[in-house]
């Protein structure tokens, strides 16, 4: 096997929110609140919790993924496997099968640090199209997070 083809990349974001780390965990781990600001899911935040996240279908691909609770330790932290794909989605190197971690910190001010690491995404040319997708896509749901923890506070609860 060839170093190219065992090659990952990953992306790590991060942001601060002027909003407590129980409300930022809200967001993350319940599935309406998560809903609203990434995409509609099944998400508990319990391991070995099987969920989907549906996203937009591209190509022949019906926009699922298939996800797994790793690990959870509330409010800190929240790790998935993100699966999925379909053999003709050839723009984004066909499957994907990568490892999501999500970590909060408290900030002295009362707001919360949010972490975003994803791993695994391959290293090969015909997962270029994925990559670009995942590090794009990783800023828009931070800032869409942003955008959307005061609509979910007053209207969620």
């Amino acid at each position: 096997m060839t170093e190219a083809a065992t090659t990952t990349r990953t992306i790590t974001a991060e942001s601060d929110y002027a909003y407590p780390i129980d409300t930022v965990w809200k967001a993350l781990t319940d599935s309406e609140w998560l809903a609203v600001w990434f995409f509609p899911n099944d998400i508990q935040p319990l391991q070995g919790h099987k969920f989907t996240i549906w996203g937009r279908p591209i190509e022949r691909w019906d926009g699922e993924f298939q996800c797994e609770v790793l690990a959870v330790q509330p409010p800190r932290m929240i790790k998935f496997r993100w699966y999925g794909g379909h053999e003709e989605l050839k723009a984004f190197g066909h499957y994907m099968d990568t490892v999501v971690t999500w970590t909060l910190s408290e900030k002295p001010d009362g707001g919360t640090h949010f972490h975003f690491f994803h791993e695994g995404i391959g290293g090969d040319k015909a997962s270029d199209g994925l990559y670009d997708v995942m590090v794009n896509g990783s800023q828009k749901v931070m800032a869409s997070l942003a955008r959307r923890i005061p609509d979910l506070m007053q209207h969620g609860g």
